[in-house]
């Protein structure tokens, strides 16, 4: 499913600031930059990164390396599901 930045404002009361500064820096990309268009890898990113900063108190230096351990730990069960289905 593909998002434009005033529908997950108006379904998820998120602040079109907020999300504009998650793309610039860099925590999530845009599956269309000149559209800003957001999937909805995008969509949970960018509600996982609200919650950190709203209701843990992350501060912006930790984010990107809590998104890369998310991200890692994706990868890596990935890896052991394709191992699994090898193995059966």
């Amino acid at each position: 499913m593909v998002y434009e930045i005033t529908e997950i404002i108006e379904l998820y009361g998120v602040n079109e600031f907020f999300i504009h500064d998650c793309i610039e820096r860099d925590w999530i990309i845009p599956i269309d930059t000149e559209k800003k268009l957001l999937d909805k890898e995008d969509l949970d990113r960018i509600l996982l990164i609200q919650d950190l900063k709203q209701e843990f108190g992350v501060n912006d230096e930790s984010i990107p390396i809590i998104l890369h351990l998310i991200d890692q730990l994706r990868w890596t069960q990935t890896q052991i599901k394709h191992y699994i289905d090898i193995l059966n």
